[in-house]
């Protein structure tokens, strides 16, 4: 029988670590409760659990099942929450190792590509330009010297594409990192953060009025990690907001300065405003029905006066 931990870290997330061996069963009990083996690691693990509450039911009913297989098991949960400012930094961190592996991915495939193109040229060089392949037995051994050849020649050039490929896949995701650090892009994700958390209370409140003694088990604790990890998120990017509306790059717009009539530029267009309210705007289309977008979408505004289209 196997000895095994199951520990959650932030900096971590959910591992299992112990003397397993194939066939032990243990795999089977981990994988049905959300564990999956990291190749990387050697060792199981719950996916994307770095940096989020830990999943106790998960974890413990793991643990159960892996105790009644006769499995010696021990379980280790931290519920702290890592700041925001630590958990961008971590998340910057990382990104930037995978973007030094693509750039040596991108080197090496171009010296296979390279390598691969010499191979091919020099697999016919010798032969003189124009020379005739005799057809059967005697030309046999020219047909496939020149098949080797076309085929190098297609697996150099198909290398090389997935070369070229890679400064692409960088720039796409330095610029999906920089999105998410948009001010619109954070007021969005704080208002669906705030929708999460109001429903996670509602959870909590329901299951401590129907069934008090749950407040004390494993699905009231993980609300508990699962609370704070979302309060912490809500604040850190409310900071984030509050430093953009002082360097005046969000908030310069609301219903109290852009009225009926106005002109506002969301997503690189001029839009005409049909209505104001506290949270959205509402604009006109050249069709019969408006949009509706939240301010902090909004990037420019003309007063009615001073609008031209």
């Amino acid at each position: 029988m196997a000895t095994i931990e199951i520990t959650h870290t932030p900096e971590e997330g959910t591992l299992a670590d112990g003397d397993t061996v194939k066939g032990d069963g243990t795999g089977d009990i981990l994988k049905a409760h959300g564990f999956r083996w990291f190749r990387s690691m050697g060792q199981y693990g719950i996916p994307q659990s770095r940096d989020r509450a830990p999943r106790i039911v998960a974890i413990e009913n793991a643990a159960d099942r892996l105790r009644e297989a006769g499995h010696t098991v021990t379980v280790d949960v931290s519920t702290a929450v890592r700041d925001n400012a630590t958990v961008q930094a971590d998340k910057h961190e990382r990104l930037e190792e995978r973007r030094e592996a693509l750039t040596a991915k991108g080197e090496k495939l171009a010296r296979t590509a390279e390598s691969l193109r010499l191979s091919s040229d020099a697999m016919v060089e010798h032969l003189p330009f124009g020379q005739p392949v005799f057809p059967g037995p005697r030309g046999r051994a020219h047909r496939n010297l020149l098949e080797r050849s076309v085929t190098t020649s297609i697996k150099s050039a198909l290398t090389a594409q997935e070369a070229e490929r890679m400064p692409a896949r960088i720039a796409g995701s330095r610029r999906a990192e920089a999105e998410k650090q948009r001010p619109d892009v954070v007021a969005r994700r704080v208002q669906r953060l705030e929708a999460e958390l109001r429903g996670l209370d509602r959870r909590m409140a329901s299951l401590a009025e129907h069934h008090p003694e749950a407040t004390s088990g494993r699905l009231y604790r993980q609300y508990e990690g699962q609370r704070a990890e979302l309060v912490e998120r809500i604040d850190g990017d409310r900071a984030v907001l509050e430093q953009a509306k002082e360097a005046g790059t969000f908030g310069r717009h609301s219903k109290d300065n852009v009225s009926k009539g106005d002109l506002v530029r969301i997503r690189g267009e001029w839009r005409r405003v049909a209505r104001a309210n506290v949270k959205t705007v509402t604009v006109t289309t050249p069709y019969s029905w408006t949009d509706k977008y939240g301010w902090e979408e909004v990037r420019d505004h003309r007063p009615a006066a001073d609008a031209t289209t």
